[in-house]
């Protein structure tokens, strides 16, 4: 039996989503949590990694369960809750089919990052806080850009791993309300520290230290030059949901 699994966390204390030597991360947590529930190593895939202080409301995972389990899906979420650290918690798992998979099923994705207008005791750890007079309206058209089929190298880390650095964006806003702004974006996939990236980019486009037809430029021009040059903090960011076809019977 395959199951999907629904994850939230705060990524503060953890060193991104994968196992690494030496270090706390989300999938070692919760292949470890497994492990004492089922009595056997269970390896898990998640829908794409998280940078090191990256937060999930929406990480979707799958794993396989052995022939052996007769637990349920419902005393499965409370049982690896039991087991976890305060931090990671499984909202719900669902059976999947076999054809399933985490990452290649996946539709689009969608980020949220939050910026805050003031110092806030609550919110540091979700949050960055810029003090600077922003221009909404500058970064909003710089943002409006960002729709559609882009190669996104100046705004990313360089990974070995990847064939290349286009994706897909066909949602991208700012909503504000005087003490934060929040910028959401969908995609149908994110190459490494592109949000932070972009973030941080428009920022300065806010600030007026990076012209519109700059930001531009990065985007249609892009260059190993200005990789990453701009990098929002991890803290301020929110894996927010992931969305995959009907057929498969999961979360709206």
């Amino acid at each position: 039996m395959k199951i999907a699994l629904l994850l939230e966390y705060d990524g503060s204390d953890f060193c991104g989503w994968q196992i690494q030597p030496g270090v706390r991360t989300v999938q070692q947590e919760l292949e470890a949590a497994l492990q004492l529930v089922l009595q056997e190593k269970i390896a898990v895939t998640a829908s794409g990694r998280t940078d090191a202080g990256v937060h999930a409301l929406g990480m979707v995972a799958h794993a396989p369960l052995p022939e052996s389990a007769t637990i349920s899906t419902e005393r499965l979420v409370q049982a690896i809750n039991g087991n976890s650290g305060h931090d990671l918690v499984v909202r719900s798992i669902k059976e999947v089919s076999d054809d399933f998979h985490a990452r290649y099923s996946a539709l689009d994705r969608e980020y949220r990052y939050v910026i805050f207008r003031r110092r806030t005791a609550l919110q540091r750890k979700f949050s960055w806080y810029v003090w600077d007079d922003l221009n909404i309206e500058a970064m909003e058209r710089s943002a409006a850009w960002l729709i559609g089929d882009h190669d996104f190298t100046s705004f990313s880390k360089r990974s070995e791993d990847v064939e290349h650095y286009r994706s897909i964006v066909d949602r991208c806003t700012f909503s504000a309300d005087g003490e934060q702004i929040i910028f959401t974006i969908r995609a149908n996939r994110f190459v490494r520290g592109m949000v932070r990236s972009l973030i941080g980019a428009l920022v300065e486009v806010g600030r007026g230290k990076l012209h519109e037809e700059e930001f531009s430029s990065l985007l249609d021009t892009p260059t190993e030059l200005h990789r990453a040059k701009y990098l929002a903090p991890a803290e301020g960011l929110t894996l927010w949901k992931i969305r995959y076809p009907e057929k498969f019977g999961l979360w709206d």
